[in-house]
């Protein structure tokens, strides 16, 4: 249940940067730099936020196998 929570999580800020990238460059084309510059922050934000998620989730797995270990 717990490692649900952080996958979930995980794709959500995947999906937030991925859409950022999208509107990055969307904008970018339209030649709107104040809205790209904007979106581009976001995609930097979650892009960070992801691979934090990413590694917290790796290490509570972890965490969760040793404490299986131990309580054998």
């Amino acid at each position: 249940m717990e490692n649900n929570l952080f996958k979930i999580m995980e794709k959500l800020w995947l999906a937030g940067a991925i859409l950022g990238a999208i509107c990055c460059v969307f904008f970018l084309i339209q030649k709107d730099n104040d809205s790209a510059l904007f979106f581009f922050g976001f995609f930097i934000l979650s892009s960070l936020i992801y691979l934090l998620r990413k590694r917290q989730g790796k290490r509570h797995q972890e965490y969760l196998e040793h404490k299986k270990k131990a309580g054998k």
